[in-house]
């Protein structure tokens, strides 16, 4: 994808939990188009601090249609996630990337099917995203959501939630796990404890699919996706109906190949350039030093937003979270995380 930005103006900060805001910004007339997004997708804000440029993906917490908006969870030590609690406000210019991502639910207006949504702690931005959007445009459909935090002070649209649930006609149930309820609390909560094994089978026993297409959507650390994919499949699940992203935790990394010295083809916002890389130097580094603009964020392999297609030769990916089995097998690849394996490569970013 490129990495062109666009300067877009703050609307409106709120707060949502005390450690968790919420930012509205204004997309003009001129920009529709570019800043229209599917269900689930991301944008990359960019900020200089310190002198330095920093940029983190966050996910749209707003179903198409809806203002652009982004909910932040506070992170100790969390360099951008603490700028924007604690310095942006209503008025301020951010420059921000157009939507991305393929962890999406595209709603129908004559489909019927069941949708489960798991998910935990700011893991719910996208799925709040997508739950919206099948109970707006996908009129035959049943939702499921399973939603785990820590404390009930902790839930996420915790009152956007039950209101939904509330005015769904039954199209909508929300159950809760807390893994850490405090005594004073008189929270309701469905389970104690986290999204595990256990969790997932109750969860589909008290809930079963009343449509035959069923769709399972898992957003939350890499260790809990991983949990609940496996519980799926022992139900008998369909791989290819487990839709999952992934944020935080530890990212694992395959450093046992160094990269070779290899001269890529790379084609880039309309153009072709031949990228002499250096042995070590990754894709997206290689690129950026001959001139092109490549869309990235994260740098770490859990974003995504540096995907690209490798069309000929072999790349060693370093860490791999923002793709699945099937996209690896496809040839897509994350540039921030690619070195060579062969003296030629032919790369194309989208």
């Amino acid at each position: 994808m490129s990495g062109v930005f666009h300067e877009l103006v703050v609307v409106q900060t709120r707060p949502e939990t005390d450690q968790a805001t919420s930012v509205l910004f204004d997309v003009p007339a001129s920009l529709r188009d570019v800043f229209r997004w599917r269900p689930g997708q991301h944008v990359t804000v960019r900020f200089e601090i310190n002198g330095t440029e920093e940029r983190r993906s966050y996910s749209i917490s707003q179903p198409p249609g809806g203002g652009l908006r982004i909910t932040v969870k506070r992170i100790e030590g969390g360099l951008i996630s603490n700028h924007i609690h604690d310095h942006v406000r209503a008025g301020d210019r951010i420059d921000v990337m157009a939507p991305f991502g393929g962890f999406c639910l595209d709603p129908h207006p004559r489909a019927r099917r069941t949708h489960y949504f798991f998910g935990a702690g700011s893991g719910i931005t996208p799925l709040y995203s997508m739950i919206r959007s099948v109970l707006e445009g996908e009129p035959h459909s049943v939702a499921h959501l399973a939603y785990g935090n820590a404390t009930a002070e902790s839930i996420l649209f915790r009152e956007h939630l039950a209101q939904l649930e509330r005015n769904a006609g039954g199209r909508l149930t929300v159950r809760h796990l807390i893994s850490r309820p405090t005594l004073l609390s008189s929270f309701d909560y469905w389970r104690r404890g986290i999204i595990d094994d256990d969790a997932v089978q109750a969860f589909i026993d008290a809930h079963p699919p009343y449509a035959q297409d069923a769709q399972y959507y898992v957003c939350g650390p890499g260790s809990m996706n991983s949990v609940v994919k496996t519980a799926l499949m022992n139900l008998d699940v369909p791989a290819n109906r487990i839709h999952s992203e992934s944020y935080g935790g530890v990212v694992k990394r395959d450093t046992s190949f160094d990269g070779l010295a290899a001269t890529a083809s790379i084609i880039i916002d309309g153009r072709a350039l031949a990228v002499p890389m250096a042995e070590g130097q990754t894709v997206l580094e290689a690129v950026r030093a001959a001139g092109g603009n490549p869309g990235y964020s994260c740098q770490s392999g859990v974003c995504g937003a540096c995907r690209a297609q490798l069309r000929q030769g072999d790349v060693h990916l370093r860490a791999r979270m923002a793709l699945s089995d099937e996209d690896v097998a496809s040839g897509a690849i994350l540039a921030c995380q690619a070195v060579a394996k062969t003296p030629q490569l032919s790369i194309v970013f989208d």
